[in-house]
């Protein structure tokens, strides 16, 4: 009986997984996000005939981020108990998170207040006022919204532009020179200090706060996305000063913090044929929306999903058109697994802008998703014949093959990903090897894939995915067998609390014929992944061969019910049925195998 490889979920490499290859940033979900779903749309609110049915209704429809009609169910309710504290607070947060400034603005008269709304009371306030220019009023709302390290420098610059705004450029620069806080703090003074300098027309003053800011190593890998626009912006000032070379080389610090090169390249091709870029702030609403768009860039690399989408959403509020805030919302949209809001993001980046080709290859991706396939292939397609030295576009066009299980079409790409690199490939193409390696495997033709395995170690020696899967393929064959088990062993020395590279750890050992080692490990991926079939199913197998019979009938009844591949689940049904036989011949083969002796094809099931 053949096992299942474990290997197998990641040779369907995931569409959404993907779109991370090609990312600036590496956001995360969140829960009550501002959206534009229509998940609810087929509600009627004025049919509501009851408090309880439209508040249960709006708080429903919250919580599947459907804020449009949550918002509408909350002001039905409140017809219903136009003073009920409660809803009208719900209401006001609904607001907020999906930026309506004018209306969250008058509803805050009607929350309860307190520490818990007061500070977003102030936020909105603050920026529904310095939206409408009314700047002392602004300030007066900004200086109120305090507390934590974050609050306190979100306050300090929205302030700041807000006295900008005023004219007030000395006053502003100098509170900001004057604010203390964690080292953190620097980037975000630095850049924002240099805006408000470059938008009072002082070239001198505003080139100096760049300077200290392009060269904060810290704050860049805090905040790439905050570098990214200190690079632009600094490069912006020297290009109207007439220094060609000085903004090309302003572009190329940008690099150097890792700054995705789809991005730089059209920043440097316009600084090339003179075209002017656009990189300083025009008004002092341009800069509270970049305020919020840096700490919600900054924040999004680490957590506090609800934080970030408050923040993107009013943003994006004050700026509809601004790219880099489209683009990350739309990033947002794909951890959320939300497609079809993904690609309204993209959608409305257009081609004038520096995120415009990684936006267009994230389409391509979401497209996939949405199983558009031919869209998907055709966009991509286009992109890579666009601009065939992008190695991104080869990578996103390869996982859209291997999401169909076309892995000659995967093949293909990949040699020309190859083809294009050349003899010499640096450290960061181990990945085009890494996948044509895999699509190789699956074309059940080793002698190709064992290669681009190899030298993907080679240019990124101990990467643990590529360690995995070569060393599990080598054991799964039967050859290299010590040397197989010690390459998984080091994955997981690196990633100890990963429930798939635990699970080849503990398969390998069942394919060893250690099924006691095995059952540790793999007890141990159940635990890291609980939601896994393929990981169930291979810990009931385990629990089988060390007599363990009725936790492996649960375990395998557990991995049916968590939707394993349809191909797996006839075999899973037959073990819950008739267990698995006395001498099972692949869980014990591989433990007298001489190394090196295995048929390179056994054992390997597509």
């Amino acid at each position: 009986m053949k096992r299942t490889n474990p290997l197998k979920r990641n040779l369907r490499i995931s569409i959404l997984a993907a779109a991370s290859v090609i990312m600036l940033m590496q956001p995360t979900g969140n829960v009550f996000a501002a959206g534009d779903s229509s998940a609810s749309a087929a509600f009627e609110p004025q049919l509501t005939g009851s408090f309880a049915g439209a508040l249960l209704a709006a708080q429903s429809a919250a919580n599947q981020d459907d804020l449009t009609n949550a918002i509408a169910y909350f002001r039905r309710a409140l017809q219903f108990s136009p003073d009920d504290i409660s809803t009208n607070d719900q209401l006001f947060i609904a607001l907020a998170f999906n930026g309506d400034l004018e209306g969250a603005a008058a509803q805050s008269e009607k929350i309860s207040g307190g520490p818990r709304l007061e500070p977003l009371s102030n936020l909105v306030n603050g920026l529904n006022a310095l939206n409408h220019g009314d700047y002392d009023q602004a300030v007066e709302h900004f200086k109120a919204y305090d507390g934590s390290d974050l609050d306190t420098l979100i306050s300090a610059l929205l302030e700041a532009w807000a006295l900008a705004g005023d004219g007030k450029t000395d006053q502003a620069l100098s509170n900001l020179d004057a604010l203390s806080g964690p080292p953190w703090y620097a980037l975000f003074k630095n850049y924002n200090s240099g805006a408000i300098a470059a938008f009072a027309g002082e070239t001198d003053r505003a080139r100096g706060y760049f300077n200290n800011a392009v060269v904060d190593r810290e704050g860049g890998a805090t905040s790439p996305d905050t570098m990214l626009r200190t690079a632009i912006a600094l490069a912006t000032l020297e290009q109207q000063a007439g220094n060609q070379r000085k903004a090309l080389d302003s572009i190329s610090v940008a690099e150097t913090y890792g700054i995705n090169d789809a991005i730089l390249n059209p920043l440097r091709e316009k600084i090339e044929a003179g075209e002017p870029l656009s990189g300083q702030v025009g008004s002092a609403v341009d800069g509270a929306s970049g305020v919020l768009f840096q700490l919600a860039s900054a924040l999004s690399q680490g957590g506090g999903d609800d934080i970030i989408a408050l923040y993107l959403s009013l943003a994006n509020t004050l700026t509809p058109d601004e790219p880099d805030i489209l683009y990350l919302r739309g990033t947002l949209a794909i951890r959320d697994q939300d497609p079809e809001r993904a690609l309204n993001y993209f959608s409305q980046i257009g081609p004038d802008a520096p995120q415009y080709r990684l936006a267009e290859l994230q389409r391509g991706l979401v497209l996939a998703d949405l199983d558009r396939l031919e869209e998907a292939e055709t966009q991509l397609e286009t992109l890579v014949a666009e601009m065939p030295n992008d190695r991104r576009g080869y990578l996103a066009l390869s996982a859209v093959y291997s999401g169909q299980q076309k892995f000659e079409d995967m093949a293909r790409v990949l040699d020309e990903a190859v083809e294009m690199i050349g003899p010499v490939p640096a450290r960061e193409d181990w990945s085009i090897f890494y996948r044509r390696g895999i699509a190789y495997e699956r074309l059940k033709e080793w002698e190709k894939a064992e290669p681009n395995f190899k030298k993907a170690l080679e240019l990124y020696p101990n990467q643990p995915q590529v360690l995995n899967y070569l060393g599990y393929s080598w054991i799964d064959q039967g050859m290299h067998l010590d040397e197989g088990l010690d390459l998984i062993q080091q994955a997981v020395d690196q990633n100890p609390d990963d429930g798939y590279i635990v699970d080849s750890l503990g398969w390998a050992y069942y394919r060893l014929g250690r099924f006691p080692d095995a059952v540790a490990e793999l007890e141990r991926a159940a635990q890291l992944d609980t939601a896994d079939p393929t990981i169930n199913d291979h810990l009931g197998d385990a629990y089988w061969q060390v007599g363990r019979k009725l936790e492996a009938i649960y375990q395998w009844n557990k991995a049916l019910a968590l939707e394993p591949p349809e191909e797996d689940v006839a075999t899973i049904e037959d073990k819950i049925a008739n267990g698995l036989p006395e001498e099972s011949d692949d869980a014990s083969s591989l433990a007298e195998a001489p190394e090196g002796d295995g048929n390179p094809d056994a054992g390997s099931t597509p």
